[in-house]
């Protein structure tokens, strides 16, 4: 790795020098995708660029060569070419919010939901039963002799007689 000491990585990778690691590998999957060789068929510097960001990504990807570069390099932004990404560069800080209220202080928890009033509409002309928000629910069906208990119980009696008799003919046949 010759090139390791040329370039600074924080500027190849477009980080600051307090991006976490996290920051650090998002900053290389989005270069990796936008410079990658196959994308750039017959572009003669694609190659070159794709090793510089596998580089840094080398150097920052592992905690014990970050610290042996940011020990060896204490103002390595001088290294680095003055753009727009530049390690030299003062990060972006968010502004902090101008409420301490977040959207989720702001939703109705679910019991309070089904604890709110449904919503009638004054029934309409010709329209006798007033609608609201749900739908009715259905009738229940008519109960049958096969919804009862005694079917089932039926259909066990009449497992075990025909069990029993195979066992009863299975010992005959002997």
């Amino acid at each position: 790795m010759a090139g390791l000491r040329t370039l600074d990585p924080y500027a190849v990778l477009g980080v600051g020098r307090e991006a976490t690691p996290l920051q650090v590998a998002r900053a290389h999957r989005r270069l990796a995708k936008r410079h990658h060789p196959d994308l750039h068929e017959g572009a003669t510097d694609a190659a070159e660029r794709m090793r510089r960001i596998n580089e840094a990504w080398w150097v920052l990807s592992n905690p014990a060569r970050r610290a042996d570069y940011d020990r060896s390099h204490p103002s390595a932004a001088h290294l680095a070419p003055a753009g727009h990404w530049s390690a030299s560069r003062a990060p972006i800080r968010p502004a902090s919010p101008s409420s301490t209220r977040t959207w989720a202080t702001w939703r109705a928890t679910a019991a309070e939901t089904r604890a709110a009033p449904r919503t009638v509409r004054q029934p309409g002309e010709g329209s006798p039963i007033p609608r609201t928000r749900r739908p009715p629910r259905p009738e229940p069906m008519p109960a049958t002799f096969r919804d009862s208990g005694w079917a089932a119980l039926l259909v066990a009696a009449l497992i075990v007689l025909l069990l029993a008799g195979a066992i009863v003919v299975g010992r005959l046949a002997l």
